[in-house]
């Protein structure tokens, strides 16, 4: 087993054979490494990708933003693979991040991660919810200007802006992005039938316009499967969801190393 920086050459190739099995953000895995490939490593079983994991770093933390494996892939690989990138992170004290599976939990504990938040994965099936959304709706939550509502709302709720890492990492040609002055949503698809929201931040005191854009993205993404990450202890947030019947069955935590980030979960729609 090598377990080491990606190989760079064949990873296009690597990655499609890795994801035949299950789903996984390819073009947020390709993008990051576009950008950054210092901080992008594989577990290799001979030629064949059985593990990968990423960070993307940001003005105040580091963002790991992907960490896939085989499900035969034991828990000696996984730690070798996130040490590895630890190694190359731990030379400074900004926060690290990561939304942990409630199984992976004890891995990272392992590295001295500690538990911010915990949240649930919200799923929407695609099945149909009787709403009213009309043109003027529509038009009201398509501001232009969006790119400075995310430049000024991020730092009021990361502590920190993370325009750069939305505008080379998370936008893509399928993004679709509504606003108004209280805040903005991104979606992107995953795939030809999946759909992930993210980021979604709001002022804390702007629910009808959050809620005119969860009506927004379910319309225009024409009834396919969306999902978010949602912080679990903001009720106004996950009863927002299950009121557009979202399944919220399945739990994640936040988890961060070093520094405590200066996250405000009530603008948190969608981490």
């Amino acid at each position: 087993m090598f377990i080491g920086w990606i190989r760079a050459k064949s990873f296009n190739e690597d990655l499609e054979l890795f994801g035949a099995s299950f789903t996984i953000d390819k073009s947020l895995v390709t993008k990051t490494l576009k950008q950054d490939q210092s901080l992008c490593f594989g577990a290799y079983d001979g030629d064949k990708l059985v593990a990968f994991i990423s960070a993307y770093e940001l003005d105040e933390s580091y963002a790991i933003n992907n960490f896939y494996y085989l499900d035969e892939i034991d828990e000696n690989v996984k730690k070798r693979l996130v040490k590895l990138l630890l190694d190359n992170i731990n030379k400074n004290e900004k926060s690290v991040l990561f939304m942990s599976k409630k199984n992976e939990l004890q891995l990272f504990s392992e590295f001295d991660f500690d538990k911010f938040a915990k949240f649930k994965k919200a799923l929407y099936s695609g099945e149909a919810v009787a709403f009213n959304f009309s043109s003027a709706h529509s038009k009201s939550i398509s501001n232009e200007n969006y790119i400075s509502v995310i430049n000024s709302i991020d730092k009021r709720a990361y502590g920190e802006s993370r325009l750069a890492y939305a505008k080379d990492v998370l936008f893509k040609n399928s993004s679709l992005v509504l606003s108004t002055q209280e805040g903005y949503q991104h979606s992107y698809a995953i795939n030809k039938t999946l759909v992930k929201i993210s980021p979604w931040v709001m002022k804390d005191v702007a629910y009808s316009d959050a809620e005119k854009m969860l009506r927004g993205v379910i319309y225009h993404r024409g009834l396919k499967k969306l999902f978010a990450f949602v912080p679990s202890e903001v009720k106004e947030i996950t009863d927002l969801y299950a009121s557009y019947k979202f399944d919220m069955s399945n739990e994640y935590v936040l988890l961060y190393k070093n520094k405590k980030p200066k996250i405000n979960l009530e603008m948190l729609y969608a981490f």
